[in-house]
């Protein structure tokens, strides 16, 4: 037996469309329509596409401002399996106690972290303070406030070794150390090729003497220390024993002064290289006109989106709300903090007080 059709089910039938498109409560038509999103690009595509070629041009002519940059590369390999220098007294037969002394004295093998040691080393302010100094490399940082006519400054400028030294770290030089390989690439970009190369094989050399002149230092307060003891002790076994220990420190500053490739060897030379390393002006050309393009067709899109939002917005009708009660007129402001009208004398009913 059919049964008539509920009020749910009615408004349930009523709010679907001839295509099979729901829609909002108001009235709005929530169907996404993808042609009509590909139409209003397709209108606006020769805009669109000039938009995106004037931005890439734009792009183009600020990259022409930017000087070109050359990058040299030198190969190094770490030398951090052998000993810099000092032989372990194992030969020696003396007390136990000298032997542990003489054990503290001699420079033993690398330490676990010996490659991030001279890395940091390579790294340290100290050592580019001192690669910046005897390179002359202030003028070329702050080449803007050079004067090269008068070779002085600039007036007013006074250069920092501070800002000199990051530049010199973010911009100048680079360090890259390859897991697989185990090899140590030193980069060094500069606006001229010759300079880019000559400063990459420079700062192994000079780095390589940094690294002996700390080794050497460590071993000449040892020895000095030790012909200072032996000036003070009167005991013979101990005069031995400063005796063996000043004959490993020998040993240990003669190995370091013949080692030239202690602690980087070099694997592979910087030359000069052939093309620029930056900027890549094709490159960022192409890149700025996908990118405007995208962001053109985004926005097309957007605008499209925000037209329909703002047109269902202006059909829609919030729903009544039945509650059973009668609906109250607001009163006015006037009418609800203005003066309250007096009573009447002969009325004795509450009718006029304001609740």
């Amino acid at each position: 037996m059919s049964q008539s059709a509920g009020p749910s089910e009615q408004s349930t039938s009523s709010s679907r469309t001839e295509g099979g498109a729901s829609s909002l409560p108001g009235g709005i038509d929530q169907e996404v329509d993808l042609l009509e999103y590909l139409n209003a690009v397709l209108q606006r595509k020769y805009r669109l596409t000039f938009a995106a070629l004037f931005g890439a041009v734009m792009i183009f002519g600020l990259t022409l401002l930017q000087d070109n940059m050359y990058l040299a590369t030198s190969v190094q390999a770490i030398n951090i399996d052998e000993k810099p220098g000092g032989v372990a007294p194992k030969e020696y037969r003396s007390s136990d106690t000298i032997g542990l002394l003489e054990r503290d004295f001699v420079i033993s093998g690398a330490a676990a972290n010996e490659r991030e040691r001279i890395m940091a080393r390579m790294r340290s302010a100290r050592f580019s303070e001192i690669f910046i100094t005897e390179n002359n490399l202030l003028p070329y940082i702050f080449h803007k406030q050079w004067d090269a006519e008068q070779k002085d400054w600039k007036p007013d400028f006074k250069p920092e070794m501070r800002e000199a030294i990051k530049a010199f770290n973010d911009g100048m030089r680079g360090i890259e150390y390859d897991e697989k390989t185990g090899l140590l690439r030193i980069n060094f970009q500069t606006r001229s090729t010759e300079l880019s190369a000559e400063l990459a094989n420079k700062f192994v050399d000079r780095f390589n003497a940094y690294a002996r002149g700390l080794a050497l230092e460590e071993l000449g307060e040892r020895r000095n220390y030790l012909e200072n003891r032996l000036r003070e002790v009167q005991n013979l076994e101990l005069h031995r024993s400063i005796f063996r220990l000043l004959e490993t420190q020998l040993a240990a500053e003669t190995l370091i002064n013949a080692r030239k490739t202690f602690p980087l060897e070099e694997i592979q030379p910087a030359v000069p290289p052939l093309i620029k390393a930056k900027p890549k002006r094709l490159f960022t050309a192409a890149a700025s006109f996908i990118g405007f393009l995208f962001l053109g067709v985004t926005v097309t899109i957007g605008m499209v989106l925000f037209k329909k939002i703002g047109a269902g917005l202006s059909k829609y009708t919030p729903p009544k709300v039945v509650t059973g009660r009668e609906p109250q007129t607001k009163k006015k402001f006037w009418q609800r903090f203005g003066p309250r009208p007096r009573p009447d004398k002969n009325d004795v009913s509450d009718d006029w007080i304001d609740p």
